[in-house]
């Protein structure tokens, strides 16, 4: 049965005549009577007594309104649990980020979004930029953390800011942020990078071609604290996005320097061609006030031109 015919029957019994039904319904009377007409069709009986001072239930509209009574209640419901998951939205929410971005972004945001809507869950996995945005698309994470170097398709993004790549080494290298190294100076240190296909190691590879070198590989590690902790041990050097060793060189157990000319731009992202739920685009909009807070604090710089969003 067409729920319109359903309201326009109790708006009727509400109101008692035509006109006010059709005022508070705001279609035009002849409309409302032909929606009544075609309700008694469907019921094969006459709904309403006709009257001089209105329309009053037949016997027949008698028992189709205290039949109906529970499906309005029903409809109700759902109408106010569909304002209230609008307001207090609860499921699950599919998070991808890398590693590096983790500890500046990842908990903070979960923590911040955990203690605002209680009813909700976060799904948390970490993986390479490469791999959450093939996640991304195959509809297994709602939202993502990725970088502008990947490839873009199937998914939105949005930019969350920029940084520097920088050159980490152990503390008695001495490397300094207050001075840049170039990307022919890295081809001459032992290396510790991810393995191929990674797009790290990509990135690095490529970089270096450009400048007629090749990187002097020594140690080849897939996991952030693995790659510092042999950095630390005095093995070799790394390059990482600045936000993954920001602890390290607090604590001073590493040095680090930015790379000339090197840097890497956050985005946020989520799926282009499937709709996300109420929860997962509040954890989204949020990671975009997270991005705004780091570039207002100068911790993330802002986003030229040529790295605007692909926003849908």
């Amino acid at each position: 049965m067409d729920l319109r015919l359903i309201q326009s029957f109790f708006a009727v019994v509400e109101h008692r005549n035509l006109s006010g039904a059709a005022q508070a319904l705001r279609v035009s009377q002849p409309t409302l009577t032909r929606q009544i007409q075609a309700l008694e069709a469907e019921f094969g009986a006459p709904l309403f007594i006709r009257s001089s001072r209105g329309m009053t239930l037949s016997d027949a509209g008698a028992k189709l309104q205290e039949g109906l009574k529970g499906l309005e209640r029903q409809f109700q419901a759902l109408r106010n649990d569909v304002a209230a998951a609008l307001v207090e939205p609860s499921g699950e929410i599919a998070f991808g980020i890398p590693p590096s971005p983790r500890t500046l972004l990842g908990v903070p945001l979960i923590e911040r979004f955990a203690r605002s809507y209680p009813r909700t869950r976060v799904r948390v996995v970490e993986e390479t930029s490469g791999e959450l945005r093939d996640l991304l698309t195959s509809g297994i994470l709602d939202v993502a953390i990725t970088n502008r170097d990947e490839p873009l398709d199937g998914i939105t993004s949005e930019p969350l800011g920029r940084e520097d790549m920088l050159l980490v080494g152990p503390r008695a290298a001495k490397l300094s942020m207050a001075e840049k190294t170039s990307i022919q100076e890295i081809a001459d240190l032992p290396l510790i990078l991810t393995t191929r296909p990674n797009s790290l190691r990509l990135n690095v590879e490529a970089r270096l071609t450009r400048a007629g070198r090749q990187p002097q590989v020594r140690i080849e590690a897939n996991t952030l604290p693995l790659m510092t902790d042999l950095v630390r041990a005095g093995l070799g050097y790394t390059i990482l996005p600045a936000c993954g060793v920001r602890q390290l060189l607090k604590d001073k157990t590493v040095s680090a320097s930015a790379i000339a000319d090197y840097p890497i731009t956050w985005l946020a992202a989520k799926p282009k061609n499937r709709p996300i739920g109420v929860a997962a685009q509040r954890f989204y909009d949020m990671l975009l006030e997270m991005g705004h807070e780091m570039r207002r604090q100068g911790v993330f710089r802002s986003v030229g031109p040529e790295a605007v969003s692909n926003r849908a």
